[in-house]
C-alpha cells in the first residue's frame, strides 16, 4: 500500500534519537523490556529447562499484590542493595503500583504507588499499570508510566524518582489517554506509545491524540513525535504489550496502529482508515515514516468494526528467507511481510482468531526449532471449544505452513514465550499456564490459578519462568532440586 501522508512532528531539543545504534541481545540472566529482545523474539536458551524437564516445575513462591497484574513481569541482575549485588524482578499492577521483589523468594525490597485513574462515568473502568516497563541497566533505572500520564524513572536498588523526572505524557488528559504500549529503550532514546483506554471520545467528540513519541532519557525531554492520523484528538492509537519493535541494527522501528476516529459527513459516520489507522508502519529512529502497509481486508471492513493491529510486530528472519515481519489483526488473521518491503502486503495470511474477541499481540520466534508460536488462536471453529498456541513451521523456499493447535483456555490470551525447546503460555480469561513441546504441542505441565485470569504475559530467566494474574498474585516457578539431567535436544 502507497504511503499516506501524515503530519509528523519533529522536535530538536537536547539531543536526537539512536540512528542506527545497535543494541546486543540482552543477556540470557536478565529480562529488561517486554518480549526479551527489541526484535520481541520471546525466546530465550536453557541450560536444564526443556520439553522433558518441564513436568518437574513447581510453583517456588506466591507473593500477594495489591492489584492485578496486566503488564509483563522484567528482571534485573546484579543491582547494588546496600552494598550487595541482588537480583531483582519487577511487577506491575492496576492498582497504580510497581514492585521489586527478590526473585529468590518473593519478599518486597521496595514498592511505589502512583494510584490509579477511573474513566468519566466508569466508562471503560479503573487502570493504574498496563505498559510494561523497561530497564536501563547503564543508568541502574527502571522507566515506567502510570495512568496519571507521568512517565517515571526509579532507581533500581530503591525505587527513588530520579532527578529531573517524571516527564509528562498524557497527564492533560489522562481520562482518554493512556499508555498501555511497552516502553523500549535504543541508546539514549525511550520510545512511549500512547493511546486510548476503550475509544471512549471525550467532550467535543474528541478522542484521544494517538501517537509515539521519543524521550531523550539523558536530558528527559521529548525530541520527536510521530502522528498516525493527521489532526488532533482522532485516534491512531499505539497499544498492546509490544509498543514497538527494532531491527537488530536498530536502523528500524516497526509497529501497529490502532483504528482512526475521523468524522466524515458524507456517511454521517467516523472513518477508521485516515492516515496510518490500522496500518503497520515502518519508521526511523527519528520518527519519520519510511513504508506502510494495510491489508485488503482490513481495507474494506465497515466503519465501526475497530479492526486494529494491537502490537509491534515480531521481527525475525529464519534460514533461507529475508528478514521478516508478523503481527495480528482483530480480524483474527495473522500477517507475515517482508521487513523491507511492506507496501508490497503480506506474503502470508492466515486466519486464527475468531474475528469477535481481540486477537492482539504477536508471535514468539523459536530459532532453535525455527518456528512461530501464536496464543488466543480459536480451536474448533464453529463448535468451538477453546483458544491456544498455533505452531508454524519454516520449509525450504521459506515456505511456512502450520504445524499444530493445543487449546490452553479460552479468551484473551497474551503472547507465549518460548524457552529452548518449551513454548510456555498464560491460559488468558480462564486463567493458568502451561508447557508444551514446541516440536508437537503436547502438554508437558500445567498449573491452575482458580478462577484468576492471566493476561500478563510470563518471562523466563534462569531456568525459572514468572508470571502474574488478575488477582494480584506473582509467582515463581522452577525445577524441582533432583530432576532427572537428559542430555539437551540440540
Amino acid at each position: 500500500m502507497r504511503l499516506v501522508a501524515v503530519t509528523i512532528v519533529i522536535f530538536s531539543l537536547s539531543g536526537t534519537p539512536a540512528t542506527g545504534a545497535n543494541q546486543p541481545p540482552p543477556p540470557t540472566d536478565s529480562w529488561l523490556a517486554y518480549g526479551h529482545d527489541p526484535q520481541l523474539t520471546n525466546f530465550v536458551p536453557s541450560r536444564l529447562l526443556n520439553s522433558r524437564t518441564a513436568p518437574y516445575l513447581v510453583n517456588k513462591w506466591t507473593t500477594k499484590l495489591d492489584g492485578g497484574i496486566v503488564a509483563s513481569p522484567l528482571y534485573a541482575s546484579g543491582v547494588s542493595i546496600n552494598g550487595q549485588q541482588r537480583d531483582v524482578v519487577l511487577f506491575e499492577t492496576e492498582a497504580g503500583s510497581i514492585y521489586a521483589l527478590d526473585p529468590r523468594d518473593g519478599t518486597i525490597i521496595w514498592h511505589d504507588s502512583f494510584g490509579t485513574v477511573t474513566t468519566p462515568e466508569d466508562a471503560c473502568g479503573s487502570y493504574g499499570f498496563s505498559s510494561t516497563p523497561a530497564i536501563d541497566e547503564q543508568r541502574g533505572v527502571v522507566y515506567a508510566i502510570s495512568a496519571d500520564g507521568h512517565l517515571h524513572a526509579l532507581d533500581l536498588a530503591t525505587g527513588a524518582e530520579v532527578a529531573g523526572w517524571p516527564v509528562d505524557i498524557t497527564s492533560a488528559r489522562n481520562q482518554y489517554e493512556y499508555v498501555w504500549a511497552g516502553l523500549r529503550l535504543l541508546g539514549d532514546t525511550l520510545y512511549v506509545g500512547v493511546s486510548s483506554y476503550c475509544d471512549q471520545p471525550g467532550p467535543n467528540d474528541l478522542a484521544a491524540e494517538g501517537r509515539l513519541v521519543a524521550i531523550d532519557v539523558q536530558s528527559a525531554t521529548e525530541i520527536a513525535r510521530f502522528d498516525p492520523v493527521p489532526g488532533y484528538g482522532n485516534l491512531g492509537g499505539i497499544w498492546g504489550w509490544g509498543g514497538v519493535s527494532i531491527t537488530p541494527d536498530g536502523s528500524g522501528l516497526f509497529t501497529g496502529i490502532g483504528n482512526a476516529y475521523v468524522y466524515d459527513p458524507a456517511c454521517n459516520c467516523h472513518l477508521e482508515t485516515v492516515g496510518y489507522g490500522n496500518a503497520m508502519v515502518r519508521l526511523t529512529p527519528s520518527l519519520v515514516p519510511v513504508a506502510s502497509d494495510r491489508p485488503q481486508e482490513v481495507e474494506n471492513t465497515p466503519p465501526g468494526a475497530d479492526i486494529d493491529f494491537g502490537a509491534a510486530p515480531l521481527l525475525f528472519q529464519p534460514p533461507g528467507c529475508p528478514p521478516l515481519a508478523a503481527a495480528n489483526n482483530k480480524l483474527g488473521n495473522l500477517y507475515i511481510w517482508k521487513q523491507d518491503d511492506l507496501e508490497a502486503g503480506a506474503l502470508f495470511g492466515f486466519r486464527l482468531g475468531d474475528g469477535v474477541e481481540a486477537f492482539v499481540g504477536q508471535p514468539a520466534y523459536s530459532p532453535w526449532l525455527g518456528m512461530l508460536f501464536d496464543s488466543h488462536a480459536e480451536v474448533g471453529g464453529e463448535s468451538k471449544v477453546g483458544d491456544g498456541i498455533a505452531a508454524f513451521e519454516v520449509g525450504k523456499a521459506c515456505k511456512i505452513h502450520r504445524s499444530w493447535l493445543t487449546n490452553i483456555g479460552l479468551g484473551n490470551e497474551p503472547p507465549p514465550i518460548v524457552i529452548g525447546d518449551t513454548v510456555v503460555a498464560a491460559g488468558g480469561d480462564t486463567g493458568g499456564y502451561v508447557a508444551l513441546d514446541g516440536r508437537t504441542g503436547k502438554l508437558a505441565w500445567s498449573f491452575s490459578t482458580g478462577s484468576a485470569a492471566t493476561w500478563s504475559p510470563p518471562i523466563a530467566v534462569g531456568d525459572q519462568i514468572f508470571g502474574g494474574d488478575l488477582d494480584g498474585n506473582a509467582r515463581a516457578f522452577g525445577l524441582l532440586p533432583h530432576v532427572p539431567r537428559w542430555p539437551g535436544p540440540f
